[in-house]
């Protein structure tokens, strides 16, 4: 199977501008999913999708190519990622590039490692066809709940945990991306909420730091699970 790894990184952020090429304990946000991609061993080919020069300098400085730019249009806040990724396979298609499966990998996810991504992509091998995102815990359901308009919280029953999707690993078949075609099922990949912070808000990129400084001082006798 080939597998394309997309890592859309536009220069813009209404909330957090610039927070792609942000510092983490130093070094560029956008670097950390460069390297996780490269050293997973398991895609044919990465690429970074950018509207920004700078960005893809530092993507090249790490091994990963941007081959186009995308145009301004593809770059506003409300564009889709999707929208932004189909310039970028188009192009890539036009060149006679073309993959069994795309792997999307949001810089702003600079926790995931290379041992999730070759992980996922089993999750995909293994109940093919199918599509795949990444999920964290947050809590068990009953300490969960909605709000109703008085205000009064009524909790969800269950003792399940509840996953949200943390946006780090997104995997398709070519074809049901390219057609926007909804896949014969969805499979989650669970990773631990420690590496499933997504970077929103420069409080998000603190709380990364201080888990990432936790990982490395702990790291010869750390396993992932």
């Amino acid at each position: 199977m080939t597998v394309v790894g997309l890592i859309p990184a536009r220069a813009g952020s209404k909330r957090f501008p610039g927070k792609n090429l942000a510092l983490l304990a130093g070094r560029p946000l956008l670097v950390y999913t460069c390297e996780a991609a490269l050293e997973s061993g398991v895609l044919t080919a990465v690429y970074v999708n950018t509207d920004s020069r700078e960005i893809a300098e530092v993507a090249q400085f790490c091994g990963v190519s941007c081959p186009v730019l995308r145009p301004p249009a593809l770059a506003a806040d409300d564009t889709p990622t999707r929208d932004s990724n189909l310039f970028l396979l188009e192009y890539l298609l036009n060149h006679g590039e073309r993959y069994d499966a795309v792997m999307v990998l949001q810089p702003t996810s600079p926790l995931r490692t290379a041992v999730d991504i070759r992980r996922a992509l089993a999750v995909f091998e293994e109940h093919a066809p199918c599509a795949v995102a990444s999920v964290s815990p947050v809590a068990p359901r009953a300490w969960l709940g909605e709000l109703g308009p008085d205000g009064r919280f009524d909790a969800w029953e269950g003792a399940a945990p509840v996953y949200r999707l943390n946006g780090a690993i997104y995997i398709h078949r070519l074809e049901d991306y390219l057609d926007d075609r909804p896949p014969p099922k969805r499979m989650a990949y669970v990773m631990p909420a420690t590496r499933g912070v997504d970077i929103d808000r420069r409080e998000d990129l603190e709380y990364a730091e201080f888990l990432l400084q936790r990982r490395q001082s702990s790291a010869p006798s750390c396993a992932l699970v």
